[in-house]
């Protein structure tokens, strides 16, 4: 049995925090920002209570042999606090985060062979504040070594599909393909169905090729028709479909912007890579949320 403090107890956190108390193997900790008596959540088989309190301090949780990051990439702040406050020499830090700057994020907060960075595809919501319900199977793909191999192993018991890669770079830069292309739901507060029009379409392919070309002189490899794969993907999901981009712009929250797309400039910069597409993208999403920080935007 693992000790495992989840930090971040959003959808994502409340997914797995409710497979792993419906499994019963690990001792589970769950930590966030405001206090709360637990976590109802609907997986896949079962309705799980997640079992309180929420701690808020990291002096009220102890060590612990495993924290999994589920908070988003904007909150490094406050993440950083609960793995400064729980980590020990022994502690490892599973990264459920998107982008593809597991380790970068975290930096100088602890050495990097205590940190395991994993790419998480999982459909879940979080209607209300204690209330989570996931939609799908959780895909993992996590680095094929010790430590990933020690993480697959914790999910014994649950409805998982892990793939343990030696290229998580590669597998990290093919999500972020697919989540470069969902900036257009959030920029024009459309659900999945914006990507059936044809002009959309145009620009999936070019916001996902130049994802592509950064993710290339990363070292990062691709299949060949991945544009055309991911406007493919996006047309035949859900029409309703609520990307997590678009849902903060709903809820009037910070977005991922920088992980998302921010990276693919910042990248593109230093190998001398236009990236026109997610460059004007960035720069409208950061100016919607500066207007709406003094303007709040209408229902």
């Amino acid at each position: 049995m693992a000790r495992i403090a989840i930090v971040g107890p959003g959808a994502i956190g409340g997914t797995l925090a409710g497979n792993l108390v419906q499994a019963g193997h690990h001792d589970v900790v769950i930590c966030g920002r405001r206090p709360a008596g637990g976590i109802r959540v609907k997986t896949l088989s079962a309705e799980v209570e997640v079992p309180g309190p929420v701690q808020t301090e990291p002096e009220a949780v102890g060590p612990v042999d495993w924290i999994w990051v589920a908070t988003k990439t904007y909150s490094g702040a406050d993440t950083t606090r609960w793995i400064r406050g729980l980590a020990r020499s022994t502690t490892r830090v599973a990264v459920f985060q998107n982008g593809v700057e597991h380790r970068e994020r975290f930096a100088g907060v602890l050495p990097d062979d205590q940190i395991v960075p994993v790419v998480i595809d999982t459909p879940a919501e979080r209607p209300t504040a204690n209330e989570v319900v996931q939609r799908g199977v959780i895909r993992l793909a996590i680095g094929d070594d010790n430590n990933g191999r020690e993480l697959a192993a914790l999910f014994a018991g649950i409805e998982t599909e892990i793939t343990l890669t030696p290229d998580f770079k590669s597998a990290a830069w093919q999500k972020l393909a697919i989540n470069s292309a969902g900036v257009i739901c959030a920029l024009v507060m459309e659900p999945s169905r914006v990507m059936r029009r044809d002009a959309v379409g145009e620009l999936v392919l070019g916001l996902v090729g130049e994802c592509v070309a950064v993710g290339q002189a990363e070292g990062a490899v691709f299949p060949d028709d991945t544009p055309s794969r991911v406007l493919r993907q996006q047309r035949e999901s859900a029409p309703d479909g609520i990307n997590s981009l678009y849902g903060d712009r709903l809820a009037g929250r910070p977005t991922e912007i920088d992980a998302r797309n921010g990276v693919i400039v910042r990248l593109g910069k230093k190998h001398g890579i236009p990236t026109p597409l997610n460059a004007m993208a960035v720069a409208l999403v950061e100016a919607q949320a500066a207007k709406e920080s003094v303007e709040p935007r209408r229902p």
